[in-house]
């Protein structure tokens, strides 16, 4: 299996050809211990010993003199952070794992707003807006003088040797999503006139001598990857033209490997690919450079299915493979496609909600189907010092994933299933083609709980007096969310849980009432089966009337929306039916829209059949979609916790 197979970036021999994708770490970091410390160490320690050829960190400031926020992160000239990075070296090469520290110049104009302090004017490359406040000139960027450029390229290089010195086996330098180093490369952030700016040549001065000091301070043998994006998909930014060229002038000045991904923060379903971008997104990115470099290319994005990642090898479309995420749901990926088991490995959905946005929050950077990950040093899951017996009613999410910890723990676990399969609300969740890392994960749980030493028991509505009659310590109530009913009664009204699961909607003419999530979802499965379809928003909002956490996964499904050509109504409200029409509000007026079918987006409720009349019985516990409905991370991380948190 090429994937398996040993590589070399460098000087530097990969054992495999799967590389860990940097990805931040905020909340895993502490100050008063070597900032990383003992739980950075054991979070990419997971992914060594997990079998990684190589673990790239989160991108760390060469400078602490353009942008304040790199005050308070990891600084290579602090011996006490020095220290550090040398203790995570060893941890990771005690696995035969490498170790590659990625280098960034900074933020420019992307950077948060909440992390620039009063007063302070951050910095790019020319004047521009700031991403997140466009309209708020206080955070538009001045543009670095060329004294202040000249010694931030300078940095690389003394920041390279402290890696080398701490034991780092190469660097990656960011300079890729339109960070501060790749807006020195972009025409449309990069306005200057010195040496820094103007034809394509001068853009990459920055980057040219960033290289060339890193080259001088840690020697000309220590490997040095370029992260780049070969487009942005953004009028007025990088085209793959431009970005070939890139990618040959980056091999001429020495790069040992490129890694190729695409898009900014303005296309950052492309950088960040959500659940709706197909597996191996960016793998013809990466084709297009290795087809006119030299040197080893690295592809990236949703490459954490085993066989796109070894079809990407085997093809030679890519040297090397970057997963992210992937290793944040199974830190074991690669071990379990070692021993060919891959249908054992945990998969990533793609939903953003435990990754970036924990670590946005300023929670550690985790996982919605792994909680331990990020917590491997808090959250163990030990054996109980007195053995218990678990009872848990449905077998979704959460009641799958209590009974995988419950076993952990040395329980006796009971699974009682009132219909005939696993997975609850994942079955109609996964319909639509575009769902396949929900199907992929509804899957997983069932081949887990085959696995696991547990009783599951179907077909079996069990009532509170069965409950109670059977005695178990704990109790786990995991019924899950049923969606309210449609307000209107006609024939030809369906609910999208319905359509999920297989109902047809009548005729051609379909209007959605709801422009949540599901509603909107739903709404681009059915126009790819033919239906012409009318989506009523409540809400007379761009984003109409969705709720989900993740932007990157929230801009795709609009353009999703828009690309399948689906009539959008906001501050749309249908009222009644008359015929062959919807009756509806929008903006206080009425008017009449044709149907041959509704379909209603409800909202979900808890399940709580018997709930009340177990509320005094010791043990009993709610969890998941029976205590308020939400994601499946809420119902994942609700079920690990409830058991964890068990005496």
């Amino acid at each position: 299996m090429e994937l398996l197979k040993p590589g070399c970036i460098g000087n530097v021999e990969l054992k495999n050809r799967i590389i860990m994708a940097p990805m931040g770490i905020r909340g895993l970091c502490d100050p008063d211990d070597g900032y990383w410390g003992k739980r950075v160490r054991a979070y990419y320690g997971a992914r060594a010993a997990g079998g990684c050829g190589m673990i790239t960190t989160e991108m760390v400031f060469v400078s602490q003199a353009v942008e304040p926020v790199a005050k308070e992160l990891l600084d290579l000239g602090n011996d006490k952070h020095f220290q550090a990075v040398r203790q995570l070296a060893e941890t990771v090469h005690a696995y035969n794992c490498k170790l590659s520290i990625q280098l960034t110049a900074g933020f420019g104009r992307v950077i948060p707003p909440y992390v620039v302090p009063d007063g302070v004017v951050p910095v790019s490359a020319s004047e521009n807006t700031n991403y997140f406040v466009p309209d708020y000139p206080a955070l538009n960027t001045r543009a670095l003088t060329t004294e202040e450029v000249e010694a931030l390229a300078q940095s690389f290089g003394s920041a390279a040797r402290r890696c080398r010195e701490a034991g780092a086996d190469c660097v990656e330098l960011h300079g890729h999503e339109g960070y501060l180093m790749d807006q020195f490369m972009t025409g449309l952030w990069n306005r200057r006139t010195d040496k820094y700016g103007g034809s394509r040549e001068k853009r990459l001065t920055f980057a040219r001598e960033a290289i060339q000091a890193i080259k001088r301070d840690a020697g000309e043998d220590f490997p040095i990857i370029y992260r780049f994006g070969l487009t942005h998909y953004l009028e007025g930014g990088r085209e793959e033209e431009e970005g070939i060229w890139i990618a040959q002038q980056l091999e001429a000045l020495g790069i040992a490997a490129l890694h190729v991904d695409a898009g900014c923060y303005e296309t950052s379903w492309w950088p960040h690919p959500p659940q709706y971008q197909k597996p191996g997104c960016m793998v013809e990115h990466a084709a297009k450079v290795k087809a006119v470099t030299s040197i080893p290319v690295i592809a990236v994005g949703r490459l954490h299915y085993p066989e796109v990642a070894q079809q990407a090898i085997a093809e030679g479309k890519a040297d090397f493979i970057a997963i992210g995420r992937g290793l944040l749901a199974d830190p074991e990926w690669v071990a379990k496609v070692q021993r060919n088991a891959p249908e054992e490995i945990r998969p990533c959905i793609g939903c953003h909600e435990g990754c970036l946005w924990q670590m946005i929050a300023g929670e550690p950077t985790s996982c919605s189907l792994n909680p331990i990950c990020g917590h491997e040093t808090v959250w163990q899951l030990r054996p109980l010092q007195k053995k218990k017996s678990i009872l848990i009613i449905g077998g979704g999410p959460a009641g799958i994933e209590a009974a995988r910890a419950g076993v952990e723990r040395g329980c006796e676990v009971t699974l009682f299933e009132a219909s005939s399969r696993l997975g609850g609300n994942l079955w109609p969740a996964s319909m639509p083609p575009f769902k396949k890392d929900i199907a992929r994960y509804r899957d997983y749980l069932i081949r887990l709980a085959a696995r696991l030493p547990i009783d599951c028991i179907f077909n079996t509505s069990v009532t509170a007096e069965d409950i109670k009659k059977f005695g178990a310590d704990v109790v786990l109530l995991a019924t899950g969310a049923t969606m309210e009913p449609p307000p209107f009664d006609d024939p030809r009204v369906v609910t999208t849980v319905q359509v999920l699961n297989g109902t047809e909607p009548r005729g051609t003419k379909v209007v959605i009432m709801g422009a949540g999530v599901t509603g909107c979802e739903v709404a681009v499965y059915l126009a790819s089966k033919g239906k012409l379809v009318t989506l009523c928003a409540r809400q007379d909002l761009d984003e109409l009337d969705m709720d989900m956490v993740d932007h990157n996964n929230r801009f795709m499904l609009l353009r999703m929306v828009r690309d399948a050509g689906v009539m959008v109504l906001r501050g749309t409200i249908p009222l009644r039916i008359e015929g062959n029409h919807v009756v509806a509000e929008r903006k206080g007026v009425e008017i009449k829209i044709d149907m041959d079918s509704l379909v209603f987006a409800g909202r979900m409720f808890p399940r709580t059949t018997f709930h009340k009349e177990l509320a005094n019985l010791p043990g009993v516990i709610s969890i998941g979609d029976c205590v308020k409905p939400g994601t499946i991370m809420d119902a994942v991380w609700g079920g690990f916790n409830t058991v964890r948190e068990l005496q």
